[in-house]
């Protein structure tokens, strides 16, 4: 009887493999064949599932958004939205880290490629950023997401390259968002 293979599954766990190499090594460690030594699977199954190099870094961070999204939507609850926003995105633990690591890379890649920069663009969340800026009453909402989302990218920066504690970090959101009236 032939084996059912979830391919869909497959692709995730090619992702997941090139998450791990980005963050230990960014972008210049992955190619295919480390992606599929990381994955435990045959270089020939992951040009199966992906032509080029660029179509798996791209299948990729877009699984890597999926799931940060996820997390972000599951804990709105608690607290300030904002603060719980910003809490789930910066690099406060291992997950996030490896998230932010590979985050940044693609960032940096965007810089230089029209298709990583569609695929890394926040206009969805920025926009919702303003909403919920917005409903807190705070004047300006879309420049102050605007103003966020750039403090957020630089606390992630400086927390992975060792400058900021993420301690400090929280410390200045909290700060940040006090003065906005929002935290």
């Amino acid at each position: 009887m032939p084996r059912h293979v979830d391919h869909e599954e497959r692709r995730r766990k090619i992702a997941e493999a090139l998450w791990r190499i980005v963050s230990t090594e960014g972008l210049e460690g992955v190619s295919l064949r480390t992606v599929a030594n990381e994955a435990g699977v045959s270089m020939g199954l992951v040009q199966h599932y992906f032509s080029t190099k660029d179509d798996m870094l791209l299948f990729a961070y877009g699984i890597l958004s999926e799931r940060v999204e996820a997390r972000l939507l599951s804990g709105q609850s608690q607290g300030s939205q904002i603060r719980t926003l910003f809490l789930q995105m910066l690099p406060l633990d291992d997950e996030r880290r490896e998230e932010a690591h590979v985050a940044v890379a693609f960032m940096a890649r965007a810089a230089v490629s029209p298709a990583f920069a569609e695929a890394t663009r926040a206009g969805d969340f920025k926009a919702h950023l303003a909403d919920v800026l917005r409903a807190d009453g705070v004047p300006d909402a879309a420049e102050q997401a605007e103003i966020l989302l750039a403090a957020l990218d630089g606390m992630t920066v400086h927390i992975l390259a060792g400058q900021l504690t993420p301690e400090a970090a929280v410390k200045a959101l909290d700060a940040h968002l006090a003065r906005l009236g929002s935290g």
